[in-house]
C-alpha cells in the first residue's frame, strides 16, 4: 500500500504556493482571532462544581489519592493528570487550569483545520471559523469531554499526515504519535473507546500489517495507563463506580433540545452531518481505497458518531457543542469534495473553484438558518455568557463566581473554617438538606486545601451520595466541619434529580453538629463537644 494515497484537489497538499506569505499572514490573523476569542473568558464566573472538582481532584492525585477509590469521578484520569501537573509546574490556580482548557480549544481548532485543509483551502478556512464560532460560549474549563475530542481530533490529524508521508521513519513517528494522542482521547474518558478505535480502524486500512501495529503500539502504551488506575481502586472501587454510574444516569439525562433554540439548534444538523459523512465516505472509499479524503470523511464521521451517545446522555449546551463540533466542522469539507469530484473532468481550475463555492454556499446556509431562527450567532460570540466574576479568596487561593451575594457569603463562611480548623480536619461540602445530591461548591475543596475530605462523594450527583447504602451518613458521622448551602435547593429538571433521598443525614447533622457562623444561603458547623 506504499503506492500512495490519492489527495484531492492535488493544491491542498501546498500550505504556501506563489503567495505564501499572504497565506501566513491570513493564518496568523485566523490564530490571533481564536486566541482572543478564548482569551477574554479566562476571568469568567467558574462552574462551582464541574470547574471545582477539576481543580480538587488534580490537586488531591499528586498527594497520593486514587479516583473511583478515594473520591467519585464518573471519568478517567487523564484530565487531572494533566491540570495536575501543570499546577506542579506553574502552581495550580484557575488560571492554570483554564490554561489547560484554552490548550484543549486551540487543539481542536488547529486539528479540524489541518484535516480540513485537505480538502481545499475554503474547507481549511471554514474549518476555523465554524469551531471557532461553537466553541467561543463555552468558556475555557479543564472538562474532559473536550480533552478527550481535543486528542481525538489531533490523533486524526496526525494520522492523516502519516498516510500522506512517504515510507519511513517520519511515518512510522507520526503512526506512532496518532495511535499515542487516541489513547490519551480513551485515557481522559473511558466511555469514548469507540471514539478511539474507529477512526484508528479506519485510517490504518490502507497501511501494512507492521505499519498498523506502531500505531495500536502508541495507543496501548497510553492506555495501559489505566492498569495501576484499576489495580489502586480494587475490585470494590470499580464495583462502586459502575453502580454509582448505572444509579446516577436517570438523573443527569436531558431531553432531546428543541430544534428552535440553542443548542438543540445544531444539534439536529450535526446528526445529519454525521450520517452524511459515514455514508459519503463509505461510498468513495469503497470506490478507491487509496483516497486519503475518503477515509478522513469516513474517520471523522465514526469519530462523531461516537462522541454522540456521551452528548445524549446529558443534552446540556456543553455536551452538545463538544459532541458536534467535529462533523459541522467537517460539513464544508464534505460539499468541498463533492464539487471537487463532480467538476474534476471541468476545464483547469473549474474543479477548485466548485469547491469553494460549495464550501463557502454550505457556510452561507448555515449562517442563514441560525438567524432565521433567532439564534443570533453574532452575540454567542461577542457575550455567550455573563464575563463578570466576583472572587471567592481563601489566602493566596481564589475562585471566580457568577454572583456578588455569592461571593461574599461563601468567603465569609469559609474563611472562618480556614481560621479556626485546624490542619488535617476533616470538612464536607453540601446542601442544607442533604437528601438532595443534586450540585454543591466543590471549589471550596480547593480553597481549604489544609482540611481534607471527610467524604467519598465530593461532588454530589443524582441518586449517588443521597441513595440508601451510600456511605454518606457514616462520613458525616466522622466528619469535623460542614458547610453547607441552600443555593441549589431549586433544582429543577425534567428527571429523576428531584428525588429525595434518605433523612438520616439530616438528622446526623442536627444531632451532631452545631452552627458557627452563617451568611445568607451559606452555613458553616462544627462537630459539638
Amino acid at each position: 500500500m506504499d503506492a500512495g494515497l490519492v489527495v484531492a484537489p492535488p493544491r491542498a497538499r501546498r500550505l504556501f504556493g506563489a503567495r505564501g506569505l499572504a497565506k501566513l499572514a491570513l493564518g496568523a490573523a485566523c490564530a490571533g482571532g481564536v486566541v482572543a476569542l478564548f482569551l477574554r473568558q479566562f476571568g469568567a464566573p467558574g462552574a462551582e462544581m464541574d470547574e471545582g472538582m477539576v481543580l480538587a481532584y488534580s490537586e488531591r492525585v499528586f498527594h497520593g489519592a486514587v479516583p473511583w477509590r478515594d473520591f467519585l469521578t464518573f471519568y478517567g484520569p487523564g484530565n487531572l493528570w494533566l491540570v495536575g501537573g501543570a499546577g506542579k509546574l506553574f502552581g495550580l490556580s484557575v488560571a492554570t487550569e483554564r490554561s489547560v482548557g484554552l490548550a484543549y480549544r486551540l487543539a481542536i481548532v488547529l486539528a479540524l483545520y489541518l484535516v480540513a485543509r485537505r480538502f481545499g483551502s475554503a474547507a481549511g478556512f471554514l474549518a476555523v471559523v465554524v469551531s471557532a464560532f461553537l466553541l467561543a460560549g463555552q468558556g475555557v474549563q479543564a472538562i474532559a469531554f473536550y480533552g478527550s475530542v481535543a486528542f481525538a481530533a489531533s490523533g486524526l490529524a496526525v494520522l492523516a499526515h502519516a498516510l500522506a508521508t512517504p515510507a519511513g521513519r517520519r511515518r512510522n513517528a507520526s503512526l506512532a504519535a496518532g495511535g499515542a494522542l487516541f489513547g490519551c482521547c480513551f485515557l481522559e474518558r473511558f466511555d469514548l473507546v469507540l471514539a478511539a478505535a474507529l477512526p484508528i480502524a479506519i485510517m490504518l486500512g490502507a497501511l501494512s500489517w507492521r505499519e498498523r501495529m506502531r500505531a495500536v503500539a502508541g495507543f496501548l502504551v497510553v492506555a495501559a495507563a489505566y492498569l495501576p488506575q484499576a489495580v489502586l481502586a480494587g475490585r470494590s472501587g470499580l464495583e462502586r463506580l459502575a453502580h454509582q454510574l448505572l444509579a446516577s444516569e436517570p438523573g443527569r439525562r436531558l431531553p432531546f433540545p428543541t430544534p428552535r433554540g440553542f443548542p438543540g439548534l445544531i444539534l439536529t444538523p450535526s446528526i445529519l452531518a454525521t450520517i452524511l459523512l459515514v455514508v459519503v465516505g463509505a461510498v468513495l472509499l469503497r470506490a478507491d481505497r487509496r483516497d486519503l479524503q475518503a477515509r478522513l470523511l469516513l474517520a471523522g464521521g465514526l469519530l462523531s458518531a461516537a462522541l454522540l451517545p456521551t452528548t445524549f446522555s446529558r443534552a446540556d449546551e456543553v455536551h452538545v457543542v463538544a459532541g458536534c463540533v467535529v462533523s459541522l466542522t467537517l460539513l464544508p469539507a464534505l460539499v468541498a469534495a463533492l464539487a471537487w469530484r463532480a467538476g474534476k473532468h471541468s476545464p483547469v481550475g473549474l474543479a477548485q473553484l466548485s469547491g469553494y463555492v460549495a464550501a463557502f454556499g454550505v457556510a452561507g446556509l448555515a449562517v442563514a438558518v441560525f438567524f432565521g431562527a433567532g439564534a443570533d450567532p453574532l452575540g454567542r460570540i461577542s457575550a455567550p455568557y455573563p464575563l463578570e466574576a466576583f472572587q471567592v479568596r481563601v489566602g493566596p487561593r481564589s475562585f471566580p463566581v457568577g454572583g456578588s451575594s455569592e461571593a461574599q457569603q461563601a468567603q465569609a463562611v469559609a474563611r472562618t473554617a480556614a481560621r479556626l480548623a485546624k490542619p488535617g480536619q476533616s470538612l464536607f461540602v453540601g446542601p442544607v438538606d442533604l437528601r438532595r445530591s443534586n450540585y454543591n461548591d466543590a471549589y471550596l475543596y480547593y480553597l481549604l486545601p489544609q482540611l481534607k475530605p471527610a467524604s467519598f462523594y465530593m461532588e454530589l450527583d443524582p441518586q449517588t451520595a443521597n441513595r440508601a447504602g451510600s456511605g454518606l451518613a457514616r462520613s458525616l458521622r466522622a466528619a469535623d466541619w460542614l458547610i453547607l448551602t441552600s443555593r441549589y435547593d431549586g433544582w429543577s429538571e425534567p428527571n429523576s434529580s428531584s428525588k429525595l433521598g434518605p433523612a438520616l443525614p439530616n438528622r446526623i447533622v442536627s444531632r451532631d453538629f452545631c452552627l458557627v457562623s452563617a451568611d445568607g444561603l451559606d452555613a458553616l458547623f462544627r462537630r459539638c463537644r
